[in-house]
């Protein structure tokens, strides 16, 4: 497996690491607040968790050669259109951290910047599981493909002349 695909797998268990805790966060306040954000919260975090379980599982069964097809070809594609559609659920979770934040910063005179690490733990890694996420749906994407291309030029027994 070349080096690409083994930081791939690295960037999935790390997004995997984040969406698990943030998952988990997210069912905590959606027990405690019964809310509609707090349920999107819930389904987003937990369509990109399987979302980077989905993409491990390629990489184990299907790479370098073996298509996908049957129904993990359709949970493929559910999942990946899900994430796109989700992807906005999560610039609007950044947005609103931001905002908060910002004005938090008003409120003590102090610039964003300087708040107290505490408070910026939360943002920055939403916006680290915003570019992992854009990374994983990029490289599931260049995934199938080579996956693919591999397929395509794989030679099967019965193809190979025999004089």
């Amino acid at each position: 497996m070349s080096i690409r695909w083994q930081l791939f797998r690295i960037v999935c268990l790390l997004q995997m690491l984040a969406s698990s805790f943030f998952t988990i966060t997210a069912l905590v306040s959606f027990i405690e607040t019964i809310s509609f954000t707090a349920f999107v919260r819930l389904v987003l975090f937990l369509f990109i968790f399987l979302l980077t379980i989905l993409a491990i599982n390629i990489l184990n069964k299907n790479y370098p050669d073996v298509p996908v097809a049957g129904k993990q070809k359709t949970n493929f594609n559910r999942l990946f259109l899900f994430n796109f559609l989700f992807l906005v659920f999560l610039f609007g979770i950044i947005i609103s951290e931001y905002r908060q934040l910002r004005a938090l910063a008003e409120l003590i005179s102090r610039p964003l910047l300087k708040l107290p690490f505490e408070f910026l733990v939360s943002p920055i890694i939403n916006i680290a599981m915003l570019i992992f996420q854009l990374t994983i749906l990029y490289g599931l994407y260049q995934l199938r493909q080579e996956i693919y291309i591999n397929f395509m030029k794989k030679e099967f027994e019965f193809e190979k002349y025999q004089p």
